[in-house]
């Protein structure tokens, strides 16, 4: 790991470094950031997709007329790669079934639709009635628990990655390692959530972070945090001076530029080095957690619930209320227009985009629904809509300007890639380094020719993957019939010796006794004695007045 000043006195970071590339697009992020965190209330019915990780989907627990209470246990993952997940709300399992949710693919989903009961505004099972609305696990004294119990708390809970990738946390906090950065960076534009939840709840991020820490075995703890969010670095860096923690902690201020939240263009903005090929952050003893995925871990283990809302920005020229809002998963886009009072209801004259601009997907069907996934919903009117999520066709050709080139963090050729994406040439797509871009969106919002590169590139990665699944199919059936060729041919082997064993031990039967006249002549008057007796038997069988 290199070994770069670091300053433990909780002052701000020396003079950053810097990554190759990157773009300073507009920000409008002061439509959203300037009011308090809200909570939106779940509607009448949510739709709880059962994948909501990276990861094979796990096993239901629950079954369609089930009466369940908030924080329960809808998904059982603890056997699988993927994570929990639990009920955002009281209410009634009315329906599990494979709907279509607007996922990139086009395929539906397996969901579990709950009618709520609007116990949302209960406090908890210890209510003077007795009756049970919440469901909490028991309250955790992380400084004295061991960091096994505080990672199996963490799997429980069901946490994923924040940021937008949804890992499971567990499966990334399973490794001991030297050092934890909690990335602030949210550079995109638009989004603002990570910016207020500092702003508001610095203490419970320091302590989540904390704990965080502890289950790592970490040493040092670094805020990772863009130079534009002035409050919230005021706010993060009180909390760290009044915070008698046991692990250090320091505060990272960078110049903001995107996507300088990426993982590996992160590590090079602190460190100075670059992640080596195909390995994570991990082979460099350091772990990389957003802020809202240590903020889920604080309310998991001293507040003792499991993940079921996220803090999502709500924003855009057609939204009356713009802001962040905590949201219950399973939560329709369709709602969430309604609630907030869009300004323009004329479905055709507005763009809807779950996401970031650069990063994020149109929402062409409003059923979608809030997941672990979702951290923003930008609402804009289509005038003036910035194009950085064009799907249109119309776009010029290329004029090889090598603008793309030179705003790309992962240090790609862009270009290439296009061309090979057009001609489908999945292997030289792999070795020109596909699978190393993050799909930032830098080289599609410089290009003139206004080509959405991202679309291409997203494209590739699936095709790429599905040929990859067909050759593994492929090749476990050659496998299977080359296994089954073997095994018929050593069958038949087998049966050719078994066969040739006996050919010689009756040769070598006959062989004794032409040797032996004797033994010959006793050999046929005991087979002569045999048939002698069983026909005797058979005749005695068949006498009369024998009773059947």
């Amino acid at each position: 790991m290199n070994k770069s000043p670091i300053r433990f006195d909780n002052t701000t970071w020396p003079v950053p470094g810097k990554f190759h590339g990157g773009i300073k697009p507009e920000e409008y992020k002061s439509i959203s950031n300037q009011t308090e965190i809200q909570k939106l209330n779940p509607p009448e019915s949510l739709l709880i997709p059962i994948r909501q990780s990276i990861g094979n989907p796990g096993k239901i627990v629950v079954k369609v007329g089930d009466e369940i209470i908030q924080g329960q246990l809808l998904v059982d993952n603890t056997d699988t790669s993927g994570a929990n997940v639990h009920a955002p709300a009281s209410g009634i399992v009315k329906q599990i079934s494979s709907v279509k949710l607007g996922h990139l693919s086009g395929l539906p989903e397996t969901s579990i639709l709950i009618h709520c009961n609007n116990h949302s505004e209960q406090k908890n099972g210890d209510s003077s009635s007795g009756t049970v609305t919440e469901f909490r696990f028991e309250l955790l004294d992380w400084l004295s628990a061991p960091p096994e119990v505080l990672l199996a708390r963490v799997q429980q809970a069901g946490i994923v990655g924040l940021g937008g990738a949804t890992f499971p946390t567990h499966i990334k906090l399973s490794k001991k390692l030297d050092q934890l950065i909690v990335n602030a960076m949210e550079c995109e534009p638009y989004i603002t959530c990570d910016d207020r939840m500092l702003r508001e709840l610095a203490a419970q991020v320091v302590a989540g972070a904390q704990i965080t820490a502890k289950t790592l075995n970490a040493e040092l703890i670094i805020f990772a945090i863009e130079d534009n969010k002035s409050e919230a670095i005021a706010s993060l860096q009180k909390e760290i001076l009044t915070n008698n923690a046991p692990t250090k902690m320091q505060i990272y201020v960078a110049p903001t530029k995107y996507p300088s939240g990426g993982e590996k263009q992160l590590i090079e903005l602190i460190h100075n080095i670059q992640l080596p090929h195909n390995k994570l952050p991990a082979s460099q003893g350091m772990v990389i957690q957003n802020v809202a995925t240590v903020h889920a871990i604080f309310k998991a283990v001293q507040q003792g619930k499991p993940l079921t809302s996220r803090l999502v920005t709500v924003t855009g020229n057609q939204v009356s209320r713009p802001g962040n809002y905590w949201i219950p998963f399973g939560t329709s886009v369709e709602f969430i227009i309604k609630k907030l009072c869009i300004n323009n209801t004329d479905e055709n004259s507005r763009s809807v985009i779950m996401g970031g601009p650069l990063m994020g997907q149109k929402v062409s069907n409003l059923k979608m629904v809030i997941t672990k996934k979702s951290n923003c919903l930008i609402i804009n009117d289509n005038k003036n809509e910035k194009n950085w999520l064009t799907e249109s066709t119309s776009h010029q050709q290329c004029i090889r300007c090598s603008e793309c080139e030179k705003v790309c963090p992962a240090q790609l050729l862009p270009q290439q890639l296009y061309w090979f994406s057009q001609s489908e040439q999945w292997d030289k797509l792999q070795a020109q380094g596909l699978k190393d871009c993050i799909e930032c969106g830098a080289c599609a919002y410089v290009c003139p020719s206004k080509i959405p590169l991202v679309h291409y590139y997203r494209f590739a990665k699936s095709s790429i993957q599905q040929k990859q699944l067909n050759q593994n199919k492929s090749d476990k059936a050659k496998s299977r019939f080359e296994f089954r060729e073997m095994r018929i041919a050593r069958q038949k082997q087998e049966r050719k010796m078994k066969h040739q064993k006996a050919a010689e031990n009756r040769k070598m039967a006959s062989k004794d006794l032409s040797d032996d006249p004797a033994g010959k002549q006793n050999a046929i008057n005991e087979a002569l004695a045999r048939v002698k007796q069983k026909k005797n038997h058979l005749s005695n069988q068949n006498a009369p007045g024998k009773e059947e």
